[in-house]
């Protein structure tokens, strides 16, 4: 069998990954126990993706499942053996009397050979398992690309509150400037009017952005397994990748075909399935056992053994259609996923294709971000002077402009983020650090 060295390997690692989610599962309450740190880094987060969050214990509880299923695949057609104990008396036909007609009796039975069907039994499910491994691999991974999201909307939340904040300060002190000249009789009720009700749009997003800065926070708490420890201040991350030239698309594609973590999930799965229907097919098909059996009965008789050893072949002639629908059934299940396998790979093709395409256009973004920065540093930098040399009351708004400018040049940086993590991700790279040996 091609998975001899892996079945057992896996033997020990099966019950090893029960007993892991066991000990997991255990020790969750303790998940709660240590604060967040303030501030909180990017890397700290990301390590705080522990195993006891319901997203990853659903793919740890499937992969247990797959080995369990291994686990009893393999012991298919292990020995069985039995002691049986028969007390009872009977009453001969000859006689009106009971005989004591007890026996104990000891019987071993082990199928020699099935002609390989148990062998395919164990290949499917030697793929199941390497499938599950897979998935569980590709759900840390989904689990770190939203925390890193969600962290980058903490961070997004308080520079937009920022932004809108000075704004709605620049529109009061323009407000409350003509709400005195409108005292004085200086100001229309249109005019009036018309700058309060400016004034009061801007108050209401900025209402909005405080809300959504301890919504943010809630959403990254609950990612983090933690729905009660909300994070204060958060650390703005380097970003090194920003740098990075993006790659050429068939080049991914080469990678992503070769390493991406569910299509190989599903390349196993559709493995599994075609072991199966030819598990199937030989279902019904001859077995070979062999078989030892001692006896001590109570009244001896000549047609009753003491012992007796040998080997039965056991060849089906009917089985009233059942074959015949078992392997339709593993048929149409190993086209499905056949199927799934390649509407994978379109669906991979056309999403690496849309990454690219969005980390072209973010890039050419970035450039216009950092000149948008520049020019509102300048002029606030310009309206600071006049300030200090008292030749105007306030900064204006370009103290709005330039926080603005900060909350969209962060948004651009922190999409190009992302954007890069899923083509990681999508190439078959881990988010992660594996911690098991």
């Amino acid at each position: 069998m091609r998975f001899a060295s892996y079945i057992q390997h896996r033997k020990g690692i099966g019950r090893l990954s029960c007993t892991w989610l066991i000990i997991v599962n255990l020790c969750t309450p303790l998940a709660y126990a240590e604060p967040l740190p303030t501030p909180l880094s990017l890397s700290k987060a990301l390590s705080l993706a522990n195993n006891s969050h319901p997203d990853l214990l659903l793919a740890d509880a499937n992969l247990a499942y797959a080995v369990s299923e291994r686990e009893g695949v393999g012991s298919t057609n292990d020995i069985d053996v039995y002691f049986e104990i028969a007390p009872y008396s009977s009453s001969p036909s000859t006689n009106d009397q009971f005989t004591n007609d007890s026996y104990l009796r000891f019987s071993a039975t082990k199928t020699i050979y099935d002609f390989g069907y148990s062998d395919y039994l164990e290949d499917s499910a030697d793929e199941a398992v390497l499938s599950q491994e897979l998935n569980a691999s590709a759900a840390r991974n989904k689990k770190y690309l939203s925390i890193m999201r969600l962290y980058f909307d903490v961070i997004l939340s308080d520079l937009h509150f920022a932004a809108v904040d000075e704004e709605m300060t620049s529109l009061y002190v323009k407000y409350d400037k003509l709400r005195e000249r409108h005292s004085l009789g200086m100001v229309s009720e249109v005019t009036m009017a018309e700058s309060e009700s400016v004034y009061r749009e801007v108050a209401d997003l900025r209402k909005a952005a405080e809300i959504e800065q301890q919504a943010s926070r809630q959403r990254l708490a609950i990612a983090l397994n933690r729905p009660d420890d909300l994070p204060g201040e958060l650390i703005r991350p380097d970003l090194l990748q920003l740098e990075r030239e993006i790659p050429a698309l068939e080049s991914l594609l080469d990678e992503a075909f070769k390493s991406n973590l569910t299509l190989t999930a599903m390349e196993h799965a559709m493995l599994a399935d075609k072991a199966a229907l030819k598990a199937t097919q030989q279902q019904f098909g001859p077995t070979l056992a062999a078989g030892l059996e001692l006896n001590e009965y109570q009244r001896k008789l000549p047609g009753k053994n003491d012992a007796s050893i040998g080997v039965t072949l056991r060849i089906p002639l009917l089985n009233g259609g059942r074959s015949q629908a078992e392997v339709a059934r593993a048929t149409a299940k190993l086209t499905t996923s056949q199927a799934n396998y390649d509407r994978a790979k379109y669906t991979l093709r056309q999403k690496l294709s849309d990454l690219v395409r969005r980390l072209e256009l973010l890039k050419y973004k970035r450039s216009t971000d950092e000149i948008r920065l520049d020019s509102s540093a300048l002029s606030m930098e310009k309206s600071r002077g006049r300030y200090e040399l008292e030749m105007q009351t306030t900064l204006g708004n370009s103290m709005a402009k330039y926080t603005n400018a900060e909350w969209l040049s962060a948004k651009n940086d922190f999409d190009m983020a992302t954007t890069w993590a899923q083509i990681e991700i999508l190439t078959g790279k881990k988010l992660y650090q594996d911690t098991e040996q």
